[in-house]
């Protein structure tokens, strides 16, 4: 209690806020708030490209689910549920035991093998999350005294917890400044320097293609170069990349190409998940820079649970380290493996995500990324002017993530309740101790199912809270909305 107080009084305590009654849309794609408050326009779920809330999507899994387990029609459907109606043969609600055990299947199996191909690794494991997935390598790896690990200074919390959980010494976990490869470089040197067996020790460099809480693109050739000249080898969590970003779409990895990619009156809406064979786009920053076959590269993990619109995490890499997590990753050991309607949901998603409409579902996103940027770097130029001291910042970021910095937890609380009471917009203060302090920021997700004017009014509301935290008769005011 002592812990929870603390926070309370700091005003970083975490709590589930009150829910909702659940919109219920009869169109053919539901409203772009079908999974947050019914009131609320969605500008912060990771579900980048509509496919967790898109009706069309939802009917290729459950087509897909019911021909893979099609109903018996000579059994009668029991009444009550008893211990006479357990269901003998598939379709499984659930795997029921771990993958060593019961729990493993043909599905899944096939799910792997076609992962690994459009990774281009030689294998691949499924976990039950991203976290679980980087928890598991980080933690099981077999090091040695002389051994090390370098992290990006912003690494996601599972990968800090990984490295804490693992048996490596902490004296041999090192950071590296934000995307810095200078810094890096710096880094390596001193580990090998401090190493006493330079030659037959290893360093395994952490990163993230797409940063969380910056958005970030971390310059994974120049970082996977520099390992392979460093002996160094390196592990990439894909969470926010995949999905975005793939072969058709390297350009959106800048920030300074403006391109009229889709014309103003094309939408989304009403778009049929249909033939998805004939691109191959959105499978992740390695692939849009061709780096999947990196010499550096130890594996890659990819989550589910952001653009994929469903859950569940792989790690692609070659066929010794894949066994190895077999034998030693307790999160894959111990778990109860994924469902068969959670391996078709995958399976389908990459069907979408790779397919035309994924690659129409990116256009429109990063339409609406140049969009943003332009205005909120306008209206942010414009206050500076006005009030030259002011401390707000649109952070650098080429991604559907974008972060405006309004220090203090009690400032960014007080605009992002002002947007959420007063405009209908469903974002959220990114606070500390999530983000360093000073750094707290309004954390704003661009969707494919955003509206061209939603994402205008929700620029000029923004900019205008800001303008109001500025005016000191109107500080109490916004605070109180």
């Amino acid at each position: 209690q002592e812990h929870l107080d603390r926070r309370r009084r700091e005003g970083t305590l975490r709590t589930l806020l009150p829910l909702q009654k659940p919109h219920h849309s009869t169109d053919d794609e539901p409203s772009p708030s079908s999974s947050s408050p019914s009131s609320t326009i969605d500008f912060a779920s990771n579900d980048y490209l509509g496919l967790a809330r898109c009706r069309d999507q939802h009917e290729l899994v459950e087509s897909a689910y019911s021909q893979l387990f099609p109903p018996d029609e000579n059994r009668s459907a029991p009444s009550s549920l008893s211990s006479t109606s357990v269901i003998q043969q598939p379709p499984m609600l659930g795997a029921s035991g771990s993958r060593l055990l019961s729990g493993d299947s043909h599905l899944a199996r096939s799910l792997e093998a076609k992962l690994a191909r459009v990774h281009n690794r030689p294998t691949a494991l499924l976990f039950n999350s991203g976290y679980d997935a980087n928890l598991s390598i980080l933690s099981s790896l077999p090091y040695t005294e002389d051994d090390a690990i370098v992290m990006d200074e912003l690494i996601h919390n599972s990968l800090v917890m990984g490295v804490r959980m693992g048996r490596l010494n902490r004296k041999r976990v090192f950071l590296f400044r934000h995307n810095d490869v200078k810094d890096l470089k710096r880094v390596l040197e001193e580990v090998a320097s401090a190493s006493s067996s330079p030659s037959s020790s290893s360093t395994l460099v952490v990163v993230e293609s797409v940063y969380s809480m910056d958005g970030d693109i971390a310059p994974l050739k120049e970082i996977m170069d520099l390992a392979q000249s460093m002996g160094a080898g390196v592990m990439v969590d894909e969470a926010h990349g995949l999905g975005i970003y793939g072969h058709t779409n390297a350009h959106d990895l800048t920030m300074n190409i403006k391109i009229n990619v889709l014309p103003e009156d094309n939408r989304i809406d009403g778009d049929k998940i249909t033939d998805n064979h004939k691109t191959k786009g959105g499978t992740g920053v390695l692939a849009a820079l061709n780096l999947e076959r990196h010499p550096a590269l130890l594996c890659s993990i990819h989550t589910f649970g952001k653009a994929a619109g469903c859950h569940g995490a792989v790690v692609a890499g070659n066929s010794t380290m894949i066994s190895y997590l077999v034998n030693y990753a307790r999160p894959f050991v111990y778990s109860t493996a994924l469902p068969p309607h959670s391996l078709i949901s995958i399976r389908q998603a990459y069907e979408s995500m790779m397919g035309p409409v994924g690659e129409r579902r990116r256009r429109v996103v990063f339409r609406w990324v140049r969009s943003f940027r332009e205005e909120i770097s306008d209206g942010i130029a414009a206050l500076k002017e006005e009030f030259p001291g002011m401390d707000f910042e649109l952070l650098p970021s080429p991604s559907p993530i974008q972060a405006v910095v309004v220090p203090g937890n009690e400032r960014c609380i007080s605009v992002c309740q002002h947007l959420k009471n007063v405009g209908k917009f469903d974002v959220y203060p990114i606070r500390t101790p999530t983000v360093a302090k000073g750094k707290e920021r309004i954390r704003i997700i661009l969707h494919s199912h955003n509206e061209k004017e939603d994402v205008h009014a929700l620029t000029k509301m923004l900019l205008q809270s800001l303008r109001q935290l500025m005016m000191p008769c109107d500080r109490k005011l916004i605070s109180k909305l």
